[in-house]
């Protein structure tokens, strides 16, 4: 998909960013662990491994949106629609896109050459056989893989490419979106047949960027900001962590905070019913928290049967921060380090949040309904077969 003059990722809606004066490989090599080895000179070329961004932190605003893969897809006459799933590169000078044709690379122009025009190299997908694309920052990627199996998206293209399109692009305006383009066959394969509203423009321009815009002069918010490794809950578990450690060293274990009526509560209805006389084995009760989506539907069932609370473990509590916010569970103390109780129920209520944190829940949200529009699309392909 395109925005006038830029690309768009297709998994969170923001543009794909390119830096006039510098190259994100320079970019990368900054802001990298010291002890990281990425890259192996290739002529005019910097190759890598994708899985290597995943321990670098972009600290200049807008700088983590510059690295990107695509969807691409093939159109032919009898077979239909081929899908691949292409490595990890970016716009070159001239503002070219040149993308590896394997997934496991990261091919990037090298700003230490002192070629500026270098031919794409081999193992770059064709734009003749390739001639379409859907790109998406690898940072959504990277977030993408940790909702959803990475091998099921990948054995399912046909069904992915499509249910990464937001019908809201085309049906809400918005005041930082330009007009979208697409190439009307790019159009038939998401199913967009129906009449388009007027700021719709249809064209057959390929995946490409017409300009260098320099992201730096865009006003500074969290969409900016590096969506990963950053320190904030990492920060804000080690002080729980130290806070519950200081309480037991003195004796005094700290007990979870039952939540507390902000009104005054009525009965619904004059039947009686004591909560407190049901009591449900913790096998069921976890079950029944399972299938809660949201921290604040957990937080309302243990209000209406407080007596639950202690029947609760704190490793479930610790397992479902962790799955709920997508992170990776060996960065965290352990079941027994801290009130995970106490952290998972008031979510909402932990100190006040960085930008790239609120960029990732932002992303996040938008990555739910990728994921419910392709869960949708298997259960249509399954019903169908």
């Amino acid at each position: 998909m395109l925005r006038t003059g830029h690309a768009t990722c297709n998994l969170c809606g923001s543009k794909i960013h390119s830096f006039a004066a510098t190259q994100i490989s320079e970019i990368i090599y900054r802001d990298k662990p010291q002890d990281l080895n990425i890259f192996s000179p290739h002529n005019s070329w910097i190759c890598g491994r994708p899985a290597d961004l995943e321990d670098i932190h972009f600290d200049e605003i807008w700088t983590w949106s510059c690295t990107f893969r695509a969807g691409k897809l093939f159109l032919r006459a009898r077979q239909g629609v081929t899908f691949h799933l292409s490595g990890v590169g970016e716009f070159r000078p001239a503002q070219q896109i040149s993308l590896p044709r394997n997934e496991n690379e990261m091919i990037l122009w090298n700003h230490r050459s002192h070629s500026q025009q270098a031919s794409p190299i081999p193992n770059f997908v064709s734009r003749v056989e390739y001639p379409k694309a859907f790109p998406m920052h690898e940072r959504c990627w990277q977030l993408m893989t940790r909702i959803l199996d990475v091998d099921v998206i990948k054995q399912n293209m046909d069904s992915f490419v499509p249910a990464m399109f937001n019908p809201k692009f085309l049906t809400h305006s918005r005041r930082w979106s330009d007009r979208i383009l697409m190439a009307p066959e790019v159009k038939a394969v998401l199913g967009c047949t129906s009449t388009l509203p007027p700021r719709f423009h249809p064209t057959t321009q390929v995946f490409r960027s017409k300009d260098s815009w320099n992201p730096s002069r865009m006003k500074r918010g969290f969409l900016g900001t590096d969506p990963l490794n950053d320190s904030y809950i990492k920060d804000v578990i080690a002080k729980y962590t130290a806070k519950y450690t200081s309480q037991r060293e003195k004796g005094c274990e700290p007990m979870s905070q039952h939540s507390i009526p902000t009104h005054t509560m009525f009965r619904r209805s004059q039947v009686t019913f004591k909560t407190r006389n049901v009591f449900l084995p913790t096998e069921l009760i976890l079950n029944i928290a399972d299938h809660l989506k949201h921290h604040k539907d957990i937080r309302a069932l243990l209000s209406a049967f407080p007596h639950w609370y202690p029947m609760i473990p704190e490793s479930y509590w610790r397992s479902r921060f962790i799955e709920d916010n997508h992170l990776e569970s060996n960065h965290f103390p352990a079941a027994d380090a801290l009130d995970w109780q106490h952290v998972y129920l008031h979510s909402d209520r932990l100190p006040r949040p960085s930008f790239g944190w609120r960029n990732r829940q932002h992303i996040l949200s938008q990555l739910e309904g990728v994921k419910e529009r392709f869960l949708q699309r298997l259960k249509q392909k399954g019903i169908q077969e």
